[in-house]
């Protein structure tokens, strides 16, 4: 009699738990029908994810940066292409006929419009394209910049016939004022790009996982033995 109660017990208990885990199933499933037919949340507002990024901030390591150009330049060569690129923008401005800036037309003319006079563009890239330290490349490649910007605006040659309107102090003036433009503009653009390309990476990792939770809630849904059918 006594053995035959234990064998109740732990069946009623058997059963107990596969009534628990059963339900534990449903819910998650339920949970997952429900997100996935909710209607989207609406989407964070500029702002909010303006305080987000201010709040992932933190004050940058100048000096370890510094160091690290090196070994992030050998880790990552790609990040050399912005630098080239402004290069051979530099070069097709001194090859560009002398005159006004703008002046020229074609193809060339657009790609040292983009790539010199106002490369914001490579300054985006060689901040997406920094593993750490992207407001320091984006800095260096200003430098770069306005020092070839400075050569060709005082030495009056390609696209920058126009300046011969102005006298030596003018041209010095104008060269300061590129030079603080582009190295502050490297700096801003090489963080951001940085920072969008953490978000991006960010998004896609939630992306996953919220998959991955729909296919384990699907297979959870596939194993549940159908109910069976009164007769």
């Amino acid at each position: 009699m006594a053995r035959a109660k234990r064998t109740e017990r732990a069946e009623a208990r058997r059963r107990y738990r596969a009534t628990q885990a059963e339900q534990a199933e449903q819910a998650a499933a339920d949970d997952v029908r429900t997100a996935s037919s909710a209607p989207a949340a609406p989407a964070t507002s500029l702002a909010e994810s303006a305080r987000r990024a201010i709040g992932r901030m933190h004050r940058p390591d100048l000096r370890a940066d510094l160091r690290a150009i090196p070994a992030v330049t050998r880790a990552q060569p790609l990040i050399l292409l912005p630098y080239a690129l402004l290069l051979v923008a530099a070069a097709a401005a001194v090859a560009l006929p002398k005159g006004p800036v703008g002046g020229s037309s074609g193809l060339v003319s657009l790609y040292v419009q983009l790539a010199f006079l106002q490369p914001t563009l490579l300054f985006f890239a060689v901040g997406f394209l920094a593993p750490r330290g992207a407001y320091m490349f984006g800095a260096i490649l200003g430098i770069m910049a306005s020092v070839l910007f400075t050569v060709f605006a005082l030495g009056l040659v390609g696209m920058f016939g126009s300046l011969d309107t102005m006298d030596a102090t003018q041209r010095v003036v104008y060269s300061a004022w590129q030079t603080v433009q582009f190295v502050l503009t490297g700096a801003v653009f090489g963080w951001f790009a940085f920072w969008y390309r953490d978000f991006l990476r960010r998004s896609q990792a939630r992306s996953r996982e919220a998959a991955e939770a729909r296919k384990r809630a699907q297979r959870r849904e596939a194993r549940r033995p159908e109910p069976k059918r009164a007769r």
